[in-house]
């Protein structure tokens, strides 16, 4: 066992389903002398205080083991750890393993051992970290760059703010998370126009801007998703925070 490793695995791993594919993975691990302290969320356990846990013990690279929805668990605060993030995403599909060049499955491990570490700026809505992007859709909120100006969609557009990036419809836009800055992108409404017997929707262009710090607001509630977790309200600060993030990517990552 290699002490400097600790693994945190999903819930939805011990399920029976699952059990090939986690027994491949260990085996694949241990071929690499990588096999490490484990630890499986639970309903009633905290991730949080289970991690710094493994990092009291001696772990300096913390591998978060599941999915997309796994890396939302704990992102929020490993940035704040003194540690190097792995990611294996065991169960796809994966957008952020896309991004980040790390393949579904057993493959992932292969990254991890190859230890490619960059360090990675994070975004932060309020007091939570987001790796890949805050996201409002069919949004009426403004988004006011650096007290200098403000934006905002037109007709219920989109508003995003991206530091790795994200998924547009089936496509993935990567952003450049080593700059310092996060990259705003506002889009209206696509519009109907009549050809013909048929409608179909006008595209219309997106506007990109980048900052440092920011501020969302609506005269009326609005729920925005930092990568996939939710939350409500009128008003959301939102800033970069350079170099927070030591992460172990793929050769592959998505860069712009």
């Amino acid at each position: 066992m290699n002490p400097n490793y600790a693994y945190v695995y999903d819930d939805f791993l011990a399920d029976a389903r699952f059990e090939r594919e986690v027994a491949a993975l260990e085996t694949k691990l241990s071929t690499f002398d990588l096999s490490g302290h484990i630890g499986r969320m639970s309903l009633f356990r905290s991730a949080k205080d289970m991690v710094q846990g493994m990092v009291a013990k001696g772990a300096s690279t913390i591998v978060v083991v599941g999915n997309d929805g796994t890396l939302d668990k704990t992102m929020w605060f490993l940035p704040d750890l003194n540690v190097t993030v792995g990611y294996i995403p065991l169960v796809g599909p994966s957008a952020v393993g896309e991004l980040l060049g790390i393949p579904v499955g057993v493959a992932a491990c292969d990254v991890i051992a190859a230890r490619r570490i960059e360090t990675l700026d994070m975004g932060k809505l309020d007091d939570r970290y987001f790796l890949t992007e805050v996201s409002l859709p069919a949004t009426v909120a403004s988004l006011s760059i650096e007290g200098k100006y403000k934006v905002s969609p037109t007709d219920g557009g989109s508003l995003t703010i991206r530091n790795v990036g994200g998924r547009v419809g089936n496509k993935l836009v990567a952003a450049d998370p080593r700059d310092g800055l996060l990259e705003a992108v506002v889009i209206p409404r696509a519009s109907e126009k009549k050809v013909g017997f048929w409608r179909k929707a006008e595209e219309l262009p997106e506007t990109r801007m980048f900052l440092a710090h920011g501020e969302i607001t609506s005269k009326e509630p609005i729920e925005a998703h930092a990568d996939n977790h939710a939350v409500s309200g009128f008003r959301f600060e939102v800033k970069v925070v350079p170099g927070k993030l030591r992460l172990i990517s793929g050769r592959g990552r998505i860069t712009k």
